[in-house]
C-alpha cells in the first residue's frame, strides 16, 4: 500500500525530562502517545486504527539504559467486503482490562451503536494521561491540537479533540449497516460477536436454503438440512434466557462439514431438541477443525450420535491440549497412526478421542516471535535476579566486621570465579544465620516446654487438693465421688447415656464429679476446670441437673461445691432453674 493512501488522523505525544525520572531494572513510564490513522485500500474501503503506546525506560544490570515504546491498548475499525463494518479491540495487555473485558475482541456496528465507538475513543483519548497525572511537569511533544496546553488543562482539551476525532472517523467509515435489514430472519440480533454467536451465516438470507448454503456449502445443501436449522432458528426466538440470540450451535455442526456424509449431520441436528450455545473460541474452532480432519469418518459418526453440549465441554478440553498458534503442544500429525494402532472401534466417541489425544507425547514448539521474547525475557529476569543477589552480597559484607571483602561492581559479579567465592561466601554465611536462627528456636520451644509443664503441675496440685476436698462428701442421700481413672469415666458414660468416657485425656487436671445415690449408680456428672470452675452440670442424657436429681438436692449439691471456693463459669450448661451464688468466688 502507498503512503499515498495513509493519513494521520491524530498523533499525540507525552514526555517527561529524562532527570524527572530514574530508570530502574523492572522498568517506568517516561512517555506516552494515542495514534489515530487511516488507510484507504485500492477499491475505496476505509480502515482506521489507533494505538496506545508507553515509552518505559528501563535499565540493565550492567547499568547500560534503553527505551522502547510498547503498545498497550489497540483498535481497527474497517468496512469489509460483504458491506459490514468490524470493530476490532485489543485491550490492556498489563492485565488492568476495562470492564473485564477480553483481551481480543470483535465486534460488528449497526445503526444505533455509534456510541460504542465514541465510547472506545474516549477511553483511549484519557489512556496516555494516567500513567503521568503523578508528574506536575510533562511535555506535549506531539499533537498540534495541543500546543501551547498547560499540562494541568490538557486533560479538560482532550474531550472536544476526541469527539471531533469520533465524528470525523464515522465520516470516513460511512453509513453503518442496518441489522435488520442485513438480517432478515433474526428477530433478534447481537453485534458483539457475530461470528462467534453464528449470526453471521443469516447475512442477507431471504429463506433458510441460503442459510443451509451458508455453512455447509451449495453442494451439500439438502432440503431436511434447512428444516432443521429453521427449527432451531425458531428454538432460539422462544429461548428467554441469555444465549437467547446465539445460534452458535450452528459453528459446532460446520466443523463435520466435507467429513461425514451430509445426512450424518442432518440427523445429529434432528436430535437436538433446543438451541445450545456453543461456548468455542475462534481459535478453539479452528484447533477443533484440525482435530478431526484427522479423525476417520467412522469415529467422527460416533461423536454426532452423542449430545451436542456433552461434545462440546470434552472438545474444549481436548483443543486446550493441543497448544495454541503461538506453541504447539502436541503434534496432531501422530493422531492418525496411533488411531489405527489401537483401532477405530476402540474410539467409542469425544470421551475417548479425548483420551488418545492426551497419550500423545508434548512437546513444546513455540513459533520465532514467543521463542524471541522468551529468550528476551529470560535474559532480563536473569540479569534482574543476579544483580539483586550482587546488591544483597554487597549488603551483607557491610554488615560483618573483620571480613576484608571487596564490594562487587557488575563486572566483577559477572567473573566466575569472583561469583564463586562470593556464593561460597553467601552460602556460608546463610548457613551461619540459620544456626544462629535454629538456636533461638530451639530455646523458644525449651521455655515453652517448661512453661507448659509448670502451668500442668500447677493444675495437678489444684486438682489434686480440690479431690481431697470433694471426694467421699455425703450430701443427704447422696455422694460426691471424685474420678481418678479411665474406667470410671467409662462406667459413668454407661449408666448416664453421655460422653463424659471422652474426658479421660483431662484427668490429673480438671476434676470430675459423680453424685451417686444409695445403690452407688451415678445421677449426675460434673465437670470442675482449674481457670474457669464449674463447667457441665449434667445428669442422664444430658438433662439438667434440677431434672436428674429435683431442684431441692441439685442446689444442695451446687451450694456444697461454690462453698468450697469453686466458681461457676459464665457459660456452664446444665444449671437451670438452679440459684447461683451472688458473691463472687474464686477457684483455689
Amino acid at each position: 500500500m502507498s503512503e499515498n493512501n495513509k493519513r494521520v488522523l491524530l498523533h499525540i505525544k507525552f514526555l517527561l525530562d529524562n532527570d524527572q525520572v530514574e530508570p530502574t531494572v523492572n522498568g517506568v513510564i517516561t512517555g506516552s502517545s494515542f495514534r489515530c490513522a487511516t488507510h484507504t485500500a485500492p477499491d475505496g474501503r476505509v480502515t482506521v486504527s489507533g494505538t496506545v503506546s508507553h515509552r518505559i525506560h528501563r535499565m540493565r544490570a550492567s547499568g547500560k539504559v534503553f527505551r522502547y515504546w510498547q503498545i498497550q491498548q489497540a483498535f481497527s475499525l474497517l468496512r469489509t467486503k460483504a458491506d459490514l463494518v468490524v470493530l476490532r479491540v485489543r485491550n490492556d495487555v498489563s492485565g488492568r482490562r476495562h470492564n473485564n473485558a477480553p483481551l481480543f475482541s470483535a465486534d460488528h456496528l449497526f445503526s444505533g451503536n455509534e456510541r460504542r465507538l465514541g465510547g472506545l475513543l474516549r477511553r483511549l483519548g484519557q489512556a496516555p494521561l494516567a500513567p503521568l497525572l503523578p508528574y506536575e511537569s510533562v511535555r506535549v511533544v506531539g499533537g498540534s491540537e495541543l500546543q501551547g496546553v498547560e499540562w494541568g488543562g490538557i486533560e479538560a482539551q482532550m474531550t472536544p479533540i476526541i469527539q471531533n476525532l469520533n465524528n470525523e472517523v464515522l465520516r470516513l467509515i460511512g453509513d453503518l449497516p442496518l441489522a435488520e435489514e442485513r438480517f432478515p430472519l433474526l428477530k433478534t440480533i447481537s453485534p458483539y460477536g457475530l461470528a462467534h454467536s453464528g449470526g453471521v451465516h443469516y447475512l442477507d438470507a431471504e429463506d433458510y436454503k441460503t442459510v443451509a448454503e451458508a455453512v455447509f456449502g451449495k453442494t451439500r445443501y439438502r432440503k431436511p438440512l434447512a428444516r432443521e436449522i429453521q427449527r432451531l432458528t425458531e428454538t432460539m426466538h422462544s429461548n428467554r434466557e441469555r444465549h437467547s440470540r446465539d445460534m452458535s450451535v450452528l459453528n459446532w455442526f460446520r466443523l463435520f462439514r466435507g467429513l461425514v456424509p451430509i445426512d450424518w449431520i442432518t440427523e445429529s441436528m434432528r436430535r437436538t431438541e433446543t438451541n445450545h450455545p456453543i461456548l468455542l473460541t475462534s481459535a478453539e474452532l479452528v484447533q477443533a477443525r484440525a482435530l478431526f480432519r484427522r479423525v476417520p469418518q467412522p469415529v467422527l459418526g460416533r461423536i454426532l450420535a452423542e449430545p451436542v453440549a456433552q461434545n462440546v465441554r470434552i472438545i474444549k478440553d481436548t483443543v486446550h491440549g493441543l497448544g495454541n498458534i503461538r506453541m504447539q503442544l502436541r503434534n496432531l500429525d501422530l493422531l492418525p497412526e496411533l488411531i489405527k494402532a489401537r483401532g477405530q472401534r476402540r474410539i467409542r466417541g469425544a470421551r475417548g478421542l479425548e483420551t488418545l489425544v492426551r497419550s500423545i507425547p508434548v512437546t513444546q514448539v513455540e513459533n520465532r516471535s514467543l521463542a524471541r521474547s522468551n529468550q528476551t525475557i529470560n535474559v532480563l529476569s536473569s540479569e534482574a535476579y543476579a544483580l539483586y543477589e550482587m546488591q544483597s552480597y554487597n549488603r551483607q559484607i557491610t554488615q560483618l566486621e573483620g571480613r576484608d571483602l571487596p564490594a562487587a561492581t557488575w563486572e566483577l559479579w559477572k567473573d566466575p570465579e569472583f561469583r564463586k567465592t562470593a556464593d561460597e561466601f553467601l552460602i556460608e554465611h546463610r548457613r551461619e544465620l540459620m544456626t544462629a536462627e535454629q538456636r533461638r528456636r530451639e530455646e523458644q520451644a525449651k521455655r515453652y516446654r517448661q512453661e507448659r509443664l509448670a502451668r500442668e503441675q500447677a493444675r495437678a496440685a489444684w486438682a489434686v487438693r480440690t479431690t481431697e476436698k470433694l471426694d467421699g462428701v455425703r450430701l443427704g442421700e447422696y455422694r460426691l465421688v471424685v474420678a481418678r481413672n479411665s474406667d470410671t469415666l467409662t462406667r459413668w458414660g454407661s449408666q448416664l447415656n453421655n460422653c463424659i468416657a471422652g474426658y479421660e485425656h483431662k484427668l490429673g487436671f480438671d476434676v470430675f464429679v459423680g453424685v451417686l445415690d444409695g445403690d452407688g449408680r451415678v445421677r449426675l456428672n460434673i465437670e470442675i476446670n482449674h481457670e474457669n470452675g464449674i463447667m457441665q452440670f449434667l445428669g442422664t442424657n444430658n438433662r439438667d441437673a434440677f431434672e436428674a436429681l429435683g431442684e431441692d438436692s441439685a442446689q444442695q449439691v451446687l451450694d456444697a461445691l461454690t462453698y468450697t471456693g469453686i466458681p461457676v463459669d459464665e457459660y456452664a450448661i446444665g444449671l437451670e432453674q438452679l440459684t447461683l451464688p451472688a458473691r463472687d468466688t474464686v477457684a483455689v
